[in-house]
């Protein structure tokens, strides 16, 4: 009986504050999940004209050098010859990193790709098409995998060097499709 007297003399949280805490921390939430999604496409975003950026660096570095040393100054639509330009298996030469092998679209026009980088998923524009062989421009395109998830543009890259964007079209929660091109204006 002692103890049963000490506990009604302790107080406690009723239920009408303990409902004023869940209601505080609910608003909260509430507030911050909407900015922490934004800032993590923002992120994903910046993520992919960087990825852009360093193709873009990659095959002006091709055309530079020769690397394919055929004699002709070209660019390649090839993710592999830009990863080892000099077919040497050697990691030293490598224009690009390893992530962008996993990150190149598997087909069919969507951003579906086994590892996306940041979200995206990158290919060659199939409208840049060669002549006599060889490639005079290039085109590389990002798109997110998961369409207003991880990303709400899509981006390209041409010979130019101008990173390109576009507001892409594709429903929420479904893969992106490369809808950037030449045409779409410059991007902050």
């Amino acid at each position: 009986m002692h103890k049963l007297a000490s506990l009604r003399g302790e107080k406690g949280f009723t239920l009408i504050e303990l409902l004023v805490v869940a209601a505080i921390i609910g608003i909260l939430l509430a507030i911050a999940i909407p900015n922490l999604l934004k800032a993590r496409m923002s992120a994903n975003e910046a993520s992919a004209k960087k990825a852009l950026q360093t193709l873009r660096d990659a095959e002006g570095q091709y055309f530079e050098m020769d690397l394919d040393n055929n004699g002709t100054r070209d660019y390649t639509n090839d993710i592999m010859v830009l990863r080892d330009p000099e077919g040497t298996g050697d990691e030293v030469d490598a224009l690009i990193d390893s992530s962008f092998l996993r990150a190149m679209a598997t087909g069919g026009g969507t951003a579906d790709c086994p590892g996306p980088k940041a979200g995206y998923c990158i290919q060659f524009d199939p409208a840049v098409t060669p002549v006599g062989g060889f490639y005079y421009d290039f085109g590389w395109q990002a798109s997110m995998s998961l369409s207003r998830l991880n990303g709400r543009r899509d981006y390209s890259v041409y010979a130019d060097g101008a990173i390109r964007c576009t507001f892409t079209s594709a429903p929420t929660r479904e893969s992106g499709s490369f809808e950037s091109t030449r045409t779409d204006g410059v991007c902050d």
